[in-house]
């Protein structure tokens, strides 16, 4: 399957397939979570947005979003169904190692041990190669499974993600600077280096504080 052209590929997903993945994720049905037609493709409007059901089922994502995730997007200028489950899954494993030693998760922190790169149509996170901290994780998976996650997505209102930024341009010049951390961050990034901890895959039964 090609790494662009998400205006190209159709959902494979099944009605059952729906009622399984709204029942298992909790997504209300206020926000109308409805499958695709065969010939409509993965492309957001005002009205509705894309939801890939690998973000949940592979990565730990969980409606409502963290507030941290929500300044993540805002501060990076990413719609929310433009980041890579594997991105998601950097995501979540910061948030988790954060509160493992008893902080909150920050920006700023966030983009010491990661950068953000394009992904063809989508974005990810990379380990910040040029930055003199080591990565905060002892693994992290290299690849999705299913491998085909672009196909497995469905539409749902944008009012449940009513402050994401707007569709960002995969062209766009990334800002790669490193801000400077205050004394707690300063703290808890060398703690979260000297302490890496292993990503670990969430299929089902996994709920975070947010929820």
């Amino acid at each position: 399957m090609s790494r662009t052209g998400r205006s190209l590929i159709p959902s494979v997903l099944t009605k059952e397939d729906l009622e399984s993945f709204v029942t298992t994720y909790q997504i209300p049905e206020r926000f109308y979570p409805s499958l695709p037609d065969l010939d409509d493709p993965a492309v957001c409007t005002p009205e509705r947005i894309v939801l890939y059901t690998l973000a949940f089922s592979f990565c730990g994502i969980r409606y409502p979003l963290s507030p941290f995730k929500m300044e993540l997007l805002k501060h990076f200028g990413i719609h929310f169904s433009q980041l890579h489950p594997l991105a998601f899954m950097r995501v979540v494993h910061f948030e988790l190692s954060c509160v493992a030693v008893s902080s909150e998760p920050s920006v700023p922190l966030f983009c010491m041990f990661y950068k953000l790169l394009s992904d063809g149509d989508w974005f990810t996170f990379a380990k910040q190669k040029d930055s003199v901290t080591l990565p905060c994780y002892s693994f992290m998976p290299t690849s999705t499974y299913p491998k085909e996650w672009k196909n497995r997505f469905i539409f749902v209102s944008a009012s449940i993600i009513s402050r994401s930024p707007p569709l960002r341009d995969p062209k766009e010049s990334i800002d790669d600077s490193v801000p400077v951390l205050s004394a707690n961050e300063t703290v808890l990034w060398k703690r979260m280096y000297e302490h890496p901890t292993r990503a670990y895959i969430f299929w089902r039964g996994f709920w975070p504080w947010e929820a």
